[in-house]
């Protein structure tokens, strides 16, 4: 099985899965190489396979051998449910540049395909880990070491609250008393979240990783015990609702219903005097909740309803294309097409009642 080299704050729980799976761990942290009780000898052992965080801590990128690469791919999308898979650069004995960030953190495993003529070929992918795939891998971890609920989240929020979670789990690995800590922990994190009239960013990624920013939303309702929102975005120019084919006009308002983990979630459209336009319900990976966003990632179908009760599940077919491509798994792709038909259950249910009225 592929040699892997794995660093970032998914290094502990990416070890646990790769050695259940027959992956060999080389040159590991000093950190690792004592959880996991490495041998010594492994330290200057070469590597297949190079993983490492991504910029923005929502995933990992990969660098190596191609025939290693399908290996990994293989483990992850059979282990995690919403991981995202894409491929990036291809070099082979060529001078093909790598992304800039790679270019540094793996520098020498590129010279080494640039003066190997007969080098292995050699891949570059991007894996994004949603929430389903972070809840995973804190569960790895756990089996480990003292783990917070929802610790790759936290990590992934940098900053204050990564901190935060460091003291924390340092106590926990103390013997302190885990019920006190976590509460502790939670009291101080809740401080770094907005609150009721606050602006957030909703962060909207599409499966081929590309991120469109829904901002200027408000904070209108917030329940932090049930962990739902209702957000509020008011529309300044003209245009069209596509999937609702309905027109949209200045000073229109959309209202965004979520829960904090959710499959899906609901956008109702109206006019500035209330009107009603329509709902999309999207499928997406679980929601989350950062300090400064609400991010997911948009699994392509949606629901439209429309005023008289029409409804019409719309774009199965992108889902489909993205398995095709190797961006999702069927795995995943037969997960959302059971959300979907409880979507419409749930629709076809609410519109029942209405007509009960």
């Amino acid at each position: 099985m592929p040699k892997v080299r794995v660093r970032g704050i998914y290094s502990t729980a990416l070890t646990k899965l790769l050695l259940e799976h027959g992956f060999e761990v080389v040159q590991p942290s000093v950190a690792i190489r004592e959880r996991f009780r490495l041998s010594d000898t492994i330290e200057t052992s070469p590597q297949d396979l190079d993983i490492y965080d991504r910029l923005d801590w929502q995933g990992i990128y990969v660098v190596g051998e191609t025939i290693s690469l399908d290996a990994l791919i293989q483990t992850l999308q059979s282990s995690l449910d919403d991981v995202i898979i894409r491929r990036g650069m291809t070099y082979s004995g060529t001078r093909q540049p790598l992304p800039t960030y790679w270019s540094k953190v793996s520098a020498s495993t590129a010279e080494g395909a640039r003066d190997t003529p007969l080098c292995p070929k050699r891949d570059f992918i991007d894996v994004e880990f949603p929430a389903a795939s972070k809840k995973k891998l804190d569960d790895l971890r756990s089996t480990v070491m003292p783990t917070i609920e929802g610790h790759h989240h936290y990590k992934a929020c940098g900053g204050k609250i990564s901190s935060l979670l460091e003291m924390a789990e340092n106590l926990l690995e103390k013997s302190a008393p885990r019920t006190e800590v976590e509460e502790l922990f939670k009291e101080s994190v809740r401080a770094e979240y907005p609150g009721l009239d606050s602006k957030i960013d909703i962060e909207h990624v599409k499966i081929d990783g590309r991120v469109f920013h829904l901002d200027n939303a408000k904070i209108a309702d917030l329940n932090e015990e049930e962990g739902t929102l209702r957000l509020q975005r008011t529309f300044k120019n003209k245009g069209s609702y596509d999937g609702l084919r309905v027109r949209k006009d200045p000073d229109d308002y959309a209202l965004t219903d979520l829960k904090i983990g959710s499959w899906t979630f609901q956008t109702s459209y109206f006019s500035r005097d209330g009107g009603y336009k329509g709902t999309y319900t999207n499928l997406n990976t679980p929601i989350e909740f950062y300090p400064s966003k609400i991010r997911y990632v948009d699994l392509e179908v949606d629901v439209c309803v429309w005023p008289d009760g029409k409804m019409e599940k719309i774009d199965l077919e992108k889902l489909e294309q993205r398995v095709s491509e190797g961006y999702i798994s069927e795995r995943l792709s037969n997960l959302v097409r059971a959300k979907l038909e409880e979507t419409l259950g749930s629709i076809r249910g609410v519109w029942r009642n209405k007509d009960r009225e």
